[in-house]
């Protein structure tokens, strides 16, 4: 005789939760935006582990099974609504670490140059004082253990010669790519870091280590000459564990926590804005230290500025907790070495080429992600050593000094901040608009036509995500758009440079180029987008640290390759010419994105475990 059904709770609770998992109140929650609710963020746990996690916690209580038990027992991360005056404070943070880091930018330039001079003059003999006219009156510059008293270099001072400037953009094209090496490893371990122990904690190591290089550094500038110059250089390797690289992913990880899917894109975009709001005033406030208190005086400045900038995070930015779900228990298959090795590399997956089977089940291979990747390579490759290269080029053929290079470049800085925080958006907003506009009109044309998000799975019961949702995401391939047409932009104007001929000019260059940006925050918004608005924290993160990842290895290869291109050219006396080959490689960048597309729609991803080969 077999024994009721009922008697058995275990049957009985398994019963309720089929039902509830099929119910539409059990749908529609899962098909809700990240923001609102957290069951959509279990993605990555098998159904069964969520109910064996759930239920049973329940069974204390009731025989009762409700949605909502399933819904709070199993969250992966918090669906608390922030407030809007948390994203000021990130903002603030960005700027006030951008700050510190900019002071020392153009006085380090500036003190490489003097340190280069000085080991130069103590194997050739040196030129006798020079005399010339400053604001109507005859001044001599002597010369003590390499730096004039002057305080303005001008064309004829001893250090304005080709062997002198090509070997100093050889020493600061070896910095930056020391810097840059050891970032792309501190990309890496920051990403691990705010998966195990929260964003908080990791900005708070990526703030303080740069302010015990900047110790280091102090030492350097106070010794002095080419020895000054390897500690210096030495100094970088404290960016592995702190630096540029992590905070930003910190800094951009926290914006996409506490803002809401659809105002990502431009949350990133101001974001972006703040620093180079922080970075104008940084570089304008260093020249003006240097040439006011002294080239050592910026260093100390930054020491000051980073511990103040640890405070701040410490005091006053919320703590999120990490995602439960972003951390494996150790003794998952293949041992902790290779858990760790997976997390340390997740990144690199983002851009791999996805397979993906469409309406009437044909299955093609899509690699609008990788050509995304390649293109954001061009860009950075193209522009990314813009900033360094007007310094050089206007310390070499103007004789600017630091205070000059500082305004040169807040000039830069400051007006691409304000593009990027007021305009972007608003570019962003009215170009997603005319976008839906025209893909509503084609949506007519097919009844019932919803497209599938990039790298979003399907929910438990094979169902779609809710259409609204798709509908305005369909509007978000303008973010693809815009990176695309700016990055041809940012080429064109760089080309301007070229033809610079007067000092004045290059003020001129630097105020007109920054209306170009925002290639960077449109990438980083169009792989959010590829993402999907139901990505959990730590997928979230793995996206940025790839898109961050690019970058770095793009800023890594454009300040070893134009760095010997410009002291290349320098050498023959025509440095105006790097500026030429940087309009070439953006040009290439966009020809690539040309390529770049989203999937069909109605087409979905394969999980790895349904691919077809």
């Amino acid at each position: 005789m077999t024994p009721d059904a009922s008697s058995n709770p275990r049957a009985t609770v398994e019963r309720q939760h089929s039902s509830i998992s099929r119910s539409p109140r059990y749908e529609d929650n899962y098909r809700e935006d990240d923001e609102d609710l957290t069951l959509a963020r279990t993605r990555s746990l098998e159904p069964a582990v969520v109910e064996s996690i759930a239920i049973p916690l329940r069974l204390e209580d009731s025989n009762e099974v409700k949605p909502d038990v399933v819904t709070n027992e199993t969250p992966v991360e918090t669906t608390k609504k922030w407030p809007a005056r948390q994203r000021y404070l990130v903002l603030l943070c960005s700027f006030i670490a951008s700050l510190s880091f900019g002071v020392t930018q153009v006085p380090l330039l500036y003190v490489f140059r003097l340190m280069t001079c000085d080991a130069y003059y103590k194997q050739h003999s040196a030129p006798p004082a020079i005399a010339y006219v400053l604001d109507g009156s005859v001044l001599l510059t002597f010369w003590s253990r390499g730096v004039p008293v002057s305080p303005r270099m001008t064309k004829d001072d001893r250090c304005s010669i080709h062997p002198i400037e090509s070997s100093t953009a050889l020493s600061i094209s070896l910095l930056g790519a020391s810097t840059t090496v050891f970032g792309l490893i501190n990309l890496f371990l920051a990403g691990a870091l705010i998966k195990r122990i929260g964003v908080k904690s990791t900005l708070l190591v990526q703030l303080f280590f740069p302010a015990l290089r900047l110790l280091v550094q102090n030492v350097g500038v106070e010794v002095w000459g080419s020895t000054g110059i390897i500690i210096i250089q030495c100094s970088q390797v404290l960016t592995v564990v702190g630096g540029p690289s992590g905070y930003l992913l910190c800094l951009n990880s926290f914006m996409t926590e506490i803002v809401e899917y659809e105002g990502r894109t431009a949350a990133l975009g101001r974001l972006t804005g703040s620093l180079m709001f922080g970075s104008a005033v940084g570089f304008l406030l260093g020249g003006v230290v240097a040439e006011t208190f002294g080239i050592r005086a910026p260093f100390r400045l930054t020491l000051v500025l980073f511990m103040l900038s640890c405070v701040y995070v410490a005091l006053c930015l919320p703590y999120i907790a990490p995602s439960r779900g972003s951390v494996k228990d150790s003794s998952s298959t293949g041992g902790k070495w290779r858990r760790l090795l997976t997390q340390f590399l997740s990144p690199l997956a983002v851009f791999a080429p996805r397979k993906y089977i469409s309406r009437d089940g044909s299955i093609r291979n899509e690699y609008g992600a990788f050509l995304l990747a390649w293109g954001v390579f061009l860009g950075i490759l193209a522009t990314g050593y813009l900033p360094t290269l007007l310094q050089l080029y206007a310390t070499d053929v103007f004789s600017f000094g630091t205070k000059q290079n500082g305004w040169l470049i807040f000039t830069y800085s400051m007006l691409r901040g304000v593009f990027l925080t007021f305009a972007f958006p608003k570019l962003i907003a009215v170009g997603r608009r005319w976008t839906s506009r025209r893909e509503e009109e084609t949506r007519r044309t097919v009844e019932n036509a919803e497209r599938q998000p990039l790298l979003q799975n399907t929910d438990p019961a094979g169902e779609r995500p809710d259409a609204n949702v798709k509908h305005k995401q369909d509007a978000f391939t303008f973010d693809l758009t815009y990176t695309r047409f700016s990055l041809v932009a940012d080429g064109l104007l760089t080309l301007l440079c070229t033809f610079v001929h007067k000092d004045w000019q290059m003020y001129l260059v630097a105020a007109i180029l920054p209306f170009a940006a925002g290639t960077g925050s449109a990438a980083k918004g169009t792989i959010l987008q590829m993402v999907g608005s139901s990505a959990s924290s730590a997928e979230r993160t793995d996206a940025l640290a790839g898109v961050s990842l690019v970058e770095n290895m793009a800023r890594l290869s454009t300040t070893f390759v134009f760095g010997v291109v410009f002291a290349g050219f320098a050498s023959i006396g025509r440095p105006e010419l790097v500026f030429t080959c940087n309009a070439a490689v953006a040009i290439v960048g966009f020809g690539v994105l040309l390529f770049a597309h989203f999937p069909p729609m109605d087409s979905r991803r394969l999980d790895e475990a349904e691919e077809v080969t």
